[in-house]
């Protein structure tokens, strides 16, 4: 099977297909390998994408509502940057549907940090979408709402390698945001992932791997089509090292969360406050990235994204 030569139609019957499980185990592995060597045709994810989403539950929004994640995968154990500037970006108004799941790669993944912060984790729709509406901040954890990616699960570990599904994570919000800032761990996939998108998007990769915008590098960005170069020291940040933003288990990661929400200033503190930025310059809050930069570190400094994580726990 020549897999460039498949049409997106014919990607969805053979995920569809996967996902129920109606084919051998063998030949998912193997299909999922060819993807690999095949390097992850475009058409594979839209397909893919396309599949998934119709058996996944939906969740109603705003119509401003801004999803804020990474596909993880980079390796670096960083402390959790997207995650924090969830807190950032809900406390200036603009409902934040974070999609996320436990560390796969990681010590600490988005839900295992909503969890060490004493916030509910729920499945209840209803509930999620009261907490768009009154707190700003609601926390969609993605095996709720994609039963069939338990049928892969054991799969997808038994190969050892990563796929074509960890990417997926960020394409497959059950709410319809619209607004997406996605980080990748891979430049490569960049545009291929940009194709299963209808919300208006920026998608990030740092130069040092980073799936977020990064402080340690340059970074690409990527929106309508055009890529674009991220310097932090054009918006007077410095530029430091990945010891300065490491992570370590969810108590920990909490910790300095809790920490950089209370004003302690940190090269974590300064990541979030360029990364929450970006978000505020593409779902229209600001201007330029300057007036973001500025926006976001004005409700760290007077409370105001604390109060959105106190909310959130409440």
């Amino acid at each position: 099977m020549n897999l460039t030569n498949l049409t997106p139609q014919n990607f969805e019957e053979i995920f569809d297909q996967i996902v129920e499980l109606k084919i051998s185990e063998d030949s998912i592995k193997k299909f999922l390998l060819d993807l690999n060597a095949a390097n992850l045709p475009t058409n594979a994810f839209i397909g893919a994408v396309v599949s998934l989403k119709k058996r996944s539950k939906k969740i109603s929004a705003p119509e401003n509502a801004i999803d804020v994640c990474g596909t993880g995968g980079d390796k670096l154990n960083t402390l959790n940057i997207s995650t924090a500037t969830c807190f950032v970006i809900a406390a200036a108004g603009i409902p934040v549907a974070k999609h996320g799941n436990k560390a796969i790669s990681s010590l600490s993944g988005s839900a295992d940090i909503f969890s060490e912060l004493g916030i509910k984790i729920s499945p209840d729709i209803a509930e999620i979408e009261k907490n768009l509406r009154e707190k700003k901040l609601a926390f969609i954890f993605g095996p709720f709402f994609h039963e069939a990616m338990k049928n892969v699960a054991g799969i997808r570990k038994s190969l050892g390698v990563p796929t074509i599904f960890n990417f997926l994570g960020p394409l497959l919000n059950p709410v319809n945001t619209g607004f997406q800032l996605i980080g990748v761990s891979r430049r490569d996939v960049m545009q291929k992932m940009a194709k299963c998108l209808s919300a208006k998007s920026y998608i990030v990769h740092g130069m040092d791997g980073m799936d977020e915008i990064t402080l340690t590098d340059n970074s690409y960005l990527l929106c309508d089509g055009r890529e674009e170069i991220i310097d932090p020291t054009k918006f007077g940040f410095k530029k430091t090292n990945l010891e300065a933003l490491r992570g370590g288990d969810p108590k920990h990661n909490a910790q300095k969360l809790i920490a950089l929400l209370q004003g302690e200033k940190s090269a974590y503190q300064d990541i979030v406050v360029l990364n929450a930025a970006f978000a505020f310059k593409l779902t229209g809050k600001v201007k330029s990235i300057e007036e973001g930069i500025e926006l976001a570190r004005e409700l760290i400094n007077n409370g105001s994204a604390n109060s959105v994580l106190k909310l959130c726990q409440s």
